[in-house]
């Protein structure tokens, strides 16, 4: 065994927003650390797909409908994991959708839905968890943030809403965190910086529709805002920053934004 090896076997994790991308990573690395994982999606059709592919591989999975902005429904898929293995150990806050209107044109109702997606649904996450995790004294909770809750692009490519309900996110994860210290439950949130997710791939078509080429779109943004030489982050790397925080090394952490972003946030 290497010095550094994750073994989750048996603990209960939830995760929502599971049913593509980061979420559908962090998940299958969850199950394969030993995790069971239960898949909460708004789309279930994409949790049954992931919980498919985990139990092929060996793995114990869960899927469930949820829409994250449903605090009861938040509850409810708590409640089932806790009912049915008896504890809740993990649980991921990785439902979220985009918001790439330029500020000035973005509706109230589109901000309005981002905000309930990304920044109520967060809150439902943290609030309901702990509540959870409270009576079992320990507990792991960990949020996906974005580098885009630290700055802002500039010339109208900016983030505006979506990067607004990320810096709430950054604050009320250490808001969380003081709420379970008491209860040995760790709160943070781990912040991607450019990712190939639904949303820049939104941005690359918009690109294309204005004539432009979608592959050097894609290079200029990486060159331009990300300073370490290889380039985007994958999903496997924002999972295992996840995982990380929810193993027996990460005791000690709690509270913090880790920005898994290959130097975004510094520029």
């Amino acid at each position: 065994m290497g010095i550094m090896d994750i073994d989750l076997t048996g603990q209960t994790a939830v995760v929502f927003g599971a049913g593509k991308g980061i979420g559908e990573t962090v998940s299958k690395q969850l199950a394969q650390a030993g995790a069971i994982v239960y898949l909460a999606s708004r789309t279930e059709a994409n949790c049954v797909r992931v919980m498919t592919e985990i139990v092929d591989a060996g793995n114990k999975a869960v899927a469930i409908s949820c829409d994250v902005s449903d605090i009861n429904q938040v509850d409810a898929v708590l409640a089932q994991a806790e009912k049915e293995t008896g504890k809740l150990d993990i649980v991921i806050n990785n439902a979220g959708i985009d918001c790439v209107t330029p500020f000035v044109d973005c509706s109230q109702e589109e901000m309005m839905r981002v905000i309930m997606t990304n920044q109520v649904g967060v809150n439902n996450g943290l609030q309901c968890a702990l509540r959870r995790m409270k009576k079992y004294n320990h507990g792991k909770i960990v949020t996906t943030t974005s580098f885009a809750g630290r700055r802002d692009l500039p010339h109208g490519l900016g983030f505006g809403h979506y990067g607004m309900t990320k810096a709430a996110v950054n604050y009320i994860t250490q808001s969380a965190a003081f709420a379970g210290a008491d209860y040995n439950i760790n709160v943070n949130a781990v912040g991607p910086g450019i990712v190939l997710t639904k949303m820049w791939e939104d941005i690359l078509d918009t690109a294309e529709k204005e004539g432009k080429n979608r592959k050097e779109v894609w290079n200029e943004y990486i060159k331009t805002y990300i300073p370490l030489a290889r380039g985007a982050q994958t999903h496997e790397d924002i999972g295992y920053m996840m995982v990380f925080l929810c193993s027996k090394y990460a005791d000690n952490i709690t509270g913090q934004i880790i920005y898994v972003d290959g130097g975004a946030t510094t520029a």
